[in-house]
């Protein structure tokens, strides 16, 4: 009887002890469904269907003329900026754009992302957001277990009337637990 006693509880303390092991660790689930999610988010919902004061329809980026099409994804919408900072040829110009694409970003993704992951946002090998990373954001990068990326491709038109297209450019959403 003691040799069993002594049997369960070494069985329940194994138990107990790989169960618990397993609690802090990464679901690679969860960080592959933000990074498809927050790429899906982007791709799918349009510039028309926004409710942010900053990029919808009356917003502030429609109001100076820097959004001027309601059907673009934010995807193509962030795609344009990007063919606008690239055929920029004066750096105060492509400062605007960099700024601009960093702060469209982070008003139209604020709210997509939990707080205990991290994210960035890359067009053709390039980070838009954040802009600059700070020490802080680069060393939880560096030293995360799990960094999952998605990524698609954007395209648009420039110009309605005369057909010009930009891109395609290859977008792409890194996401990982701080």
């Amino acid at each position: 009887m003691l040799d069993a006693m002594l049997g369960l509880t070494i069985l329940i303390v194994g138990v107990f002890l790989i169960s618990t092991s397993y609690i802090n660790a990464p679901q690679p689930t969860q960080v592959g469904l933000l990074s498809n999610d927050l790429i899906n988010f982007l791709s799918n919902v349009k510039i028309k269907d926004l409710n942010n004061p900053y990029a919808r329809i009356g917003g502030e980026l429609w109001k100076n003329g820097e959004i001027t099409e309601a059907d673009n994804s934010l995807l193509q919408q962030i795609g344009e900026f990007y063919e606008k900072y690239q055929i920029a040829s004066d750096i105060n110009i492509k400062n605007k754009y960099l700024d601009l694409m960093e702060k469209f970003i982070i008003n139209v993704s604020q709210d997509s992302i939990p707080s205990q992951f991290r994210y960035e946002i890359w067009i053709n090998s390039f980070i838009l957001y954040p802009k600059e990373p700070s020490s802080e954001h680069a060393a939880s990068k560096k030293n995360t277990k799990l960094l999952l990326t998605s990524k698609k491709i954007t395209f648009g038109t420039i110009d309605r009337t005369t057909g010009d297209i930009w891109g395609p450019y290859k977008a792409e959403a890194f996401v990982w637990e701080r």
